[in-house]
């Protein structure tokens, strides 16, 4: 049976080589990775997130989101507005400018996953989301319950 050496090793350079190929192909559209990430987020979603939101649902640290948003307003990708209510909390929003190179950001990924499947059937890469989807709701799961012991809350 393969053990945690083999996954952590694969794990990491998926990631690694990934982020880089995402960086490479984002550079001529003046984006890092992370902003990257953040623009191909609000794509997906109908209304503008909180910016905590994206945050917890991207799993990155709130001072990254909040360079990559203020890197993003100043390119004229995205605009926050503040809650009338909690002036603390930002929705962000995307802008028209945007908007117009969804398709090329959106290309960027599609080439990533393109590389990641070369060689698996359909079969197999649904096999491997499902699978992979379960190992994350598992993580999910004990950072909850770690979460809730450090917290001091209950179960």
């Amino acid at each position: 049976m393969a053990g945690i050496r083999e996954i952590w090793f694969f794990a990491h350079n998926i990631i690694r080589s990934s982020r880089q190929m995402i960086n490479e192909g984002l550079k001529p559209l003046n984006l890092s990775s992370a902003e990257g990430n953040i623009l191909l987020h609000l794509l997906t979603r109908e209304e503008g997130p909180w910016q905590e939101e994206i945050v917890e649902q991207l799993d990155v640290s709130k001072p990254a989101v909040s360079r990559a948003l203020e890197s993003l307003e100043r390119k004229g990708y995205v605009t926050r507005e503040k809650d009338p209510v909690d002036r603390r909390a930002s929705r962000v929003f995307l802008t028209a400018k945007a908007r117009k190179i969804a398709a090329p950001v959106e290309q960027v990924y599609n080439e990533v996953f393109s590389v990641a499947a070369e060689g698996i059937s359909e079969a197999e890469i649904r096999d491997f989301i499902g699978l992979f989807g379960r190992v994350s709701e598992n993580f999910t799961a004990a950072r909850a319950r770690i979460s809730g012991r450090q917290t001091g809350g209950c179960c």
